[in-house]
């Protein structure tokens, strides 16, 4: 029995502590309630004499089955599916994985996530994408899925600070060589120029082959650096 007990305190566990576990925290009473009583009542039957070991075989399965068809039924948040966009639509997309097709609906109370964890949005996505997504079932056909939260594995983008030297100049970008990203494209749009004294300067003063720190939005799979909030030439 202590094998299945296991098992079933490990199913509650993981479930509990996924990424909806903020929305579960009603229920954690009642699961380890009726875990507890699901065990007690599967120690008392398995414990007769009468039973054999098939006989307590199917008991521990019957009781893992009934912990499990509870928190399918109770938690809010059941969907959690992987794979790639086949086809965008205005607001939702349909996803492929190794689960099935499914429907993602993005309603406003959805976070939409890039790889890295920063904010994204729907008109950022791209058919072929990896993504992975939490939420919920609408209906028994487990086929169309409210979305609580999408993580978009294939726009690997994140905000840092990125040093290099300017190898080409353009009118609305510039290109410069990186120890450890290599050749980055930086899109600077308005954004602001200082030197090393943080004193304000302009484009026109950068210089080919002058050392710059970018601040901005990393794409990794474009290699570009948007959303510009500073960059600061070294002489």
């Amino acid at each position: 029995m202590k094998k299945i007990s296991l098992g079933i305190v490990v199913l509650a566990m993981f479930l509990i502590i996924a990424p909806s576990a903020r929305a579960l925290t009603p229920l954690r009473r009642e699961i380890k309630n009726t875990i507890r009583e699901t065990v007690k009542e599967g120690k008392k039957e398995s414990s007769s004499p009468a039973n054999t070991n098939e006989d307590v075989k199917e008991i521990r399965m019957d009781l893992l089955d009934k912990v499990k068809n509870f928190m399918k039924k109770n938690l809010k948040f059941e969907a959690r599916v992987k794979g790639k966009i086949t086809v965008i639509g205005s607001n939702n997309f349909s996803l492929s994985g190794e689960d099935g097709t499914f429907q993602v609906n993005i309603t406003d109370k959805t976070v939409i996530l890039r790889k890295f964890g920063g904010k994204s949005s729907l008109s950022e996505y791209s058919v072929g994408d990896e993504v992975v997504v939490f939420g919920k079932f609408t209906d028994d056909t487990k086929l169309i899925i409210d979305a609580k939260t999408v993580k978009n594995n294939s726009i690997q983008k994140r905000f840092g600070a990125f040093f290099g030297k300017v190898t080409v100049k353009n009118t609305d970008n510039f290109v410069m060589e990186t120890a450890e990203r290599g050749i980055q494209t930086v899109y600077f749009g308005t954004t602001k120029f200082i030197n090393i004294k943080e004193i304000n300067i302009s484009y026109g003063d950068i210089k080919i082959g002058d050392r710059v720190r970018v601040k901005g939005v990393w794409d990794k799979t474009l290699n570009e650096i948007r959303e510009v909030s500073q960059i600061k030439i070294f002489k």
